[in-house]
């Protein structure tokens, strides 16, 4: 561990005392370390919870984008750590051929992506949190927010052991406790029906097969001639065990009818024999979870408290990636929290929906377009065969999907990206 728990830290049973910070955290993933890294970093007292105690097992692909890159960056880790695998880009396949494509040569976004399983990284990234001031209690639930006079004043919290209650008594909020968020719930925090949600199981493997320094993406997947409704990866990891996983999106007709882990069986069956990856090898049980994306939760801003990564649905819509977004947002979130802190107005942070909306607003309404069409398989198998012969037409695909881009200052390709996003509509 890397605190003393809740429960050893502060006692046990009725009457422990309240404690109080200027900004509470609830939730530890790379959204919730990332926001507790950046307030502390601005001389914030904050208190980091999580249910869980570090290391833990968490859902994920595991892949990293240059975006994420960046964000981790950001927070000082050390990407050239030998625990990190280096991806120069995507192999996309398809039953109509495949192409490599690397990440493109940006000036805001460096040239190489990573892969590292969530237990590591984000035991890594409450480390960072925790070094830069930040108090994390462990194995420690927030029960439901302190919500006085219309503000949300703190949380009421229990040890996961043995049930000791108190109160977290905070100025403001972060609510970053993944895709569930029942604790933003509690706040008024609400689904958005309209708008996108996935599903997608993983499952490690140790076979023989090795992908060499690329994210494997498969945009179809098959059972025998039946085109079925999601997509496949097959991400390497630096001990050489690979991330196995399928996703499905609920624009499909029959999301309802359809398991994420027998989409992943059917796509570990659809892979070639010769890489060795069968349930003989499977390093670990099948694991599955949400995708909320484009931003589906709302409000992401109350009163007092203020709503990040996949609490909010802050996913891109058009690749399933969360990290990158959790951790932007979570930084958005801290600099407003701490300029509203430090210069006595907290009616700043609430700005935070706006701040989102100028960022991502068009692009994650573009997504949520793609994400329709793609609900038809017939749309996606048009797209794979004509798209994928064609280097040219994938290499700006690539870039729209990852959102790796320069802005209207870049080359023509972010000139293009960014005339497309003008034409949606943000929201």
């Amino acid at each position: 561990m890397l605190v003393k728990t809740f429960t050893s830290s502060l006692g046990s049973g009725v009457g422990v005392p309240a404690l109080e910070t200027d900004v509470l955290v609830v939730g530890a993933g790379p959204g919730g370390s990332a926001a507790a890294y950046h307030l502390a970093r601005r001389g914030l007292e904050v208190v980091l919870l999580d249910r869980a105690s570090f290391p833990r097992e968490k859902v994920c692909g595991d892949g990293l984008t240059p975006r994420a890159v960046l964000a981790l960056r950001r927070m000082g880790v050390d990407t050239e750590d030998p625990g990190f695998e280096r991806v120069v880009g995507l192999r996309v396949r398809s039953r109509y051929g495949e192409v490599e494509l690397p990440w493109p040569e940006l000036e805001t976004f460096p040239p190489y992506g990573l892969v590292r399983t969530r237990r590591d990284l984000d035991e890594l990234l409450v480390r960072r949190a925790v070094g830069a001031g930040a108090r994390l209690l462990e194995r420690t639930e927030a029960v439901g927010p302190i919500v006085e006079e219309r503000w949300v004043r703190g949380a009421r919290v229990r040890a996961v052991d043995d049930g000791a209650p108190t109160e977290v008594r905070a100025r403001f909020v972060v609510a970053a406790d993944g895709a569930p968020s029942r604790f933003a719930a509690q706040a008024g925090v609400r689904r958005d029906e309209a708008r996108p949600l996935g599903i997608a199981a993983r499952r490690y493997f140790r076979a023989s097969f090795d992908p060499g320094p690329w994210l494997e993406s498969w945009l179809d997947l098959w059972e025998g001639d039946a085109l079925l409704p999601g997509y496949g990866w097959v991400f390497p990891l630096a001990d050489g065990t690979l991330n196995v996983g399928a996703g499905l999106l609920n624009t499909f007709r029959g999301f309802r009818d359809v398991s994420a882990r027998r989409l992943l069986d059917a796509f570990v069956r659809h892979l070639p024999p010769s890489w060795g990856i069968s349930d003989e090898n499977g390093a670990g049980p099948v694991r599955s979870g949400p995708l909320p994306m484009g931003m589906n939760r709302r409000p992401l801003a109350v009163p007092g408290m203020l709503v990040v990564g996949d609490a909010g649905g802050i996913v891109n819509p058009f690749n399933g990636e969360g990290i990158a977004y959790a951790m932007e947002s979570a930084e958005v979130a801290a600099e407003l929290i701490a300029e509203a802190l430090l210069s006595g107005r907290p009616a700043v942070a609430h700005l935070y929906p706006t701040v989102l909306r100028e960022r991502y607003g068009r692009y994650f309404a573009m997504g949520r377009g793609f994400v329709r069409a793609i609900g038809n398989p017939r749309v996606m198998r048009t797209a794979t065969r004509y798209g994928l012969p064609r280097p040219v037409v994938m290499r700006f695909a690539m870039r729209v999907l990852a959102n790796l881009t320069d802005g209207r200052d870049g080359d023509a390709n972010d000139k293009l990206m960014w005339a497309l996003e003008r034409l949606a509509r943000a929201a």
